[in-house]
């Protein structure tokens, strides 16, 4: 995988991480890391030599000229403990965006299920915090070597529940451990939801965890 251009956003734990392996197997590759923790951004940047931004991760993006091919095929790592590709959509939307809470009768049927701020819910397949060096193999648990009937982000897109539409964003992993997307995967999303007439449930999954926001647009009405 060639990457010139990556954003990190969040610099903790998860962030951190990604910024050393990173810089070490794309030595030539411009990183910028994104926090409002100053202090964190310091420890990092003392580390590794990468550019750092203090402030918020959604205001950050948003700054960028969405139109340059540069930022287009930028890898994004969501490492800041927030739904981005909900946030981002949020914040560019043409039409309102309202969360709504995920019915109880989904949660049932999303693996190992927790709830966050309304509206949010994070899943796995997991039941164990899953090491920082899993390299995702494609049908089994690398820690567990159980066999993985379906991916999570695919297992999502089929997904079908009243009148909710399910729009999956695939994290795809980087390196074993680190996952994201690119820019453009974000503007595709929009595209996505701009025609839709129903409910929606977005997911950034990757092959065993996700999180998923639901949401609708103000000025239209829904039957439940």
């Amino acid at each position: 995988m060639n990457i010139s251009n990556l954003i990190i956003l969040g610099a903790g734990h998860f962030g951190r991480n990604a910024l050393i392996k990173c810089s070490k197997s794309y030595p030539h590759c411009r990183i910028t890391i994104v926090d409002q923790n100053e202090t964190a951004l310091k420890n990092c940047a003392q580390e590794i030599l990468c550019k750092t931004v203090c402030g918020d991760v959604i205001t950050y993006l948003n700054s960028l000229p969405k139109t340059t091919s540069d930022l287009q095929s930028s890898w994004i790592i969501p490492s800041a403990p927030i739904h981005v590709a909900f946030e981002w959509l949020k914040s560019n939307h043409a039409k309102p965006v309202q969360k709504s809470e995920i019915p109880n009768k989904l949660l049932a049927h999303l693996p190992n299920a927790i709830a966050g701020d309304i509206g949010t819910v994070y899943m796995s397949y997991a039941t164990f915090r899953c090491p920082d060096n899993c390299p995702e193999p494609i049908d089994y648990c690398y820690v567990t070597n159980k066999p993985r009937p379906i991916s999570l982000f695919e297992a999502l897109e089929k997904l079908q529940f009243n009148n909710f539409t399910s729009i999956v964003l695939q994290s795809r992993q980087i390196l074993p451990g680190i996952g994201g997307f690119q820019f453009r995967d974000l503007m595709t999303l929009l595209a996505r939801t701009e025609s839709s007439e129903t409910p929606i449930l977005l997911t950034t999954a990757c092959r065993c965890h996700g999180v998923m926001n639901a949401f609708e647009f103000r000025h239209a009405s829904y039957s439940s």
